[in-house]
């Protein structure tokens, strides 16, 4: 075989496992050999802690959210992690007329992670549960993340995140299509034993079992590996629902995409011992094909682009060359600012996998380059 047909379908073979194999072989060893937890009741005090920079349009809505939930009380504390917000998020939060709510300024504008790490200092709860001021939870919530408690095995519990789409273009359905498609894998993963992170909008950690995280990196992904390192799991908690609203538009969803996966290249850079199967099995298997060669699939797609242009130079694989144009044109066309052709159920996934894989690479270039990034304005 020549060496270009060999790169090329090596690359295409990766490109197939990390997309199709991967969570085909984890859906179905989870249904194998599945892992269960082992709910039940448990009274457990619980600070709920709320990580907010300049959120005056959402705060309070927050704040009555979390104090509708199905949970004693007595039991429940609030804690809303101010990040030197400059807007009137500190003066709602010290109006709210509950006994129960506190506000925590961190000054010097410091980051998400930071101004959790704060919060679980002076936190009082057995439980820490983590929300983003922007997501709403069912009144249910807390109480089914907590019960998972019960297994003295489970350290972090996820809740399970569904994007709501704002309109009919094509970020928003890509959006929601592809969260549906990481559900199920993280749902997986979940029952296989452990999963390797969690959505950052809502997930509750023993108190005990927290340890500060760097602020440059990503507490929503790093908190699995602390769990780990700790021989502790991280599930998901399928009733525990959160609802945030998909963004829609391109220029809004990039960046995001961007400031995930650069934050995401120096956490697995930081915790990369979690990466050794001989240490830490199933977890660094799924660190490796969930994270690591997600962030370089752009690398393995442009290895089999350019190995097709040169054989269909050479008059071979032309169908194969036609079918990547074809995936990237459509991709493209989610980008133009013309609703009519964002709205077309065609071009959603299409674009969604180009701009995913296009927000890896400028992930990567940044990462390369020593970049870094700790905070970020709001963008709902």
């Amino acid at each position: 075989m020549h060496v270009l047909e060999i790169l090329l379908w090596s690359a295409l073979a990766v490109l197939a496992y990390i997309y199709v194999g991967y969570p085909l072989l984890a859906i179905l060893l989870a249904r194998l050999r599945p892992r269960p937890v082992h709910r039940g009741p448990v009274r457990a005090s619980v600070t709920a802690i709320i990580t907010a920079y300049n959120e005056e349009k959402h705060i309070g809505q927050k704040l009555q959210n979390v104090l509708a939930a199905d949970y004693p009380a007595q039991l429940l504390d609030v804690i809303v992690a101010s990040d030197a917000s400059s807007d009137a998020t500190d003066r709602i939060v010290r109006e709210c007329d509950a006994p129960n709510v506190r506000l925590l300024r961190v000054e010097g504008r410091l980051g998400k992670t930071a101004c959790q790490n704060a919060a679980a200092k002076v936190a009082r709860g057995d439980i820490l549960v983590f929300m983003d001021a922007t997501t709403m939870t069912d009144p249910g919530a807390l109480r089914a993340m907590v019960g998972n408690f019960h297994d003295p095995g489970v350290g972090c519990v996820a809740g399970r995140l569904v994007y709501r789409a704002r309109g009919a273009d094509a970020t928003s359905r890509g959006g929601t299509s592809y969260w549906g498609y990481e559900t199920r894998l993280r749902m997986a993963e979940s029952a296989l034993g452990s999963l390797i992170g969690v959505s950052g909008q809502l997930y509750a950690v023993r108190r005990n079992a927290y340890r500060p995280i760097a602020p440059d990196l990503i507490s929503d992904f790093v908190i699995a590996m602390a769990m780990r390192g700790q021989g502790l799991r991280t599930v998901l908690e399928p009733d525990a629902v959160c609802y945030e609203d998909t963004l829609d538009r391109s220029d809004q969803e990039l960046p995001m995409r961007v400031r995930v996966g650069l934050r995401s290249l120096y956490a697995l850079a930081s915790q990369r011992r979690f990466l050794d199967p001989f240490r830490y099995g199933a977890f660094a298997w799924e660190l490796w094909s969930h994270k690591l060669l997600r962030y370089l699939s752009p690398v393995f797609w442009t290895i089999a682009l350019l190995a097709n242009i040169a054989l269909a130079l050479q008059g071979r694989y032309l169908p194969l060359l036609a079918l990547q144009v074809l995936v990237l044109a459509l991709g493209t066309l989610g980008f133009l600012p013309l609703r009519r052709f964002g709205g077309w159920r065609l071009l959603a996934q299409p674009y969604y996998f180009l701009l995913t894989n296009l927000a890896s690479a400028v992930s990567l270039f940044k990462f390369l380059r020593g970049e870094r990034i700790v905070t970020w304005t709001p963008l709902r």
